[in-house]
């Protein structure tokens, strides 16, 4: 339930770079870095939980290549959006921080995909009917 959090926000700071370029420049920019901010904070929690299943899980090798990809690609989110929080803190209409920050969009549907692929074929987290 905690990757809602991250997904909104980080898709929340595109949104608010969309709406800056159909020209409204004043307010949204700096919108989006405090929602880059927020979602950084929600993936890290996420994560935890994350790391707790990762780690806990029993899951066939299949499986745990496809979690490991999704781990991976979960932090390089974080770390694309914790650099354009960086460059987009001093500057929130930085040409490059706007690239990270799509960036780390495509990237965070990748690894939803994987994440999907995980819960939905892999049956982490998933209920057997065999629990007491």
């Amino acid at each position: 339930m905690l990757v809602a959090f991250p997904i909104g926000f980080f898709a929340g700071a595109v949104i608010s770079d969309i709406i800056t370029f159909l020209g409204h420049p004043d307010f949204w920019p700096r919108m989006s870095v405090t929602l880059i901010a927020f979602g950084i904070i929600a993936a890290l929690v996420a994560a935890l939980f994350g790391f707790i299943d990762y780690f806990t899980a029993p899951m066939p090798p299949p499986v745990k290549k496809t979690a490991t990809t999704h781990m991976i690609l979960n932090l390089l989110v974080v770390v694309i959006y914790a650099i354009a929080l960086w460059i987009r803190a001093a500057n929130p209409v930085s040409s490059i921080g706007y690239v990270l920050t799509f960036a780390g969009l495509v990237f965070l549907a990748v690894s939803g995909w994987y994440g999907g692929h995980l819960a939905y074929v892999g049956g982490v987290g998933a209920k057997t009917g065999t629990e007491v």
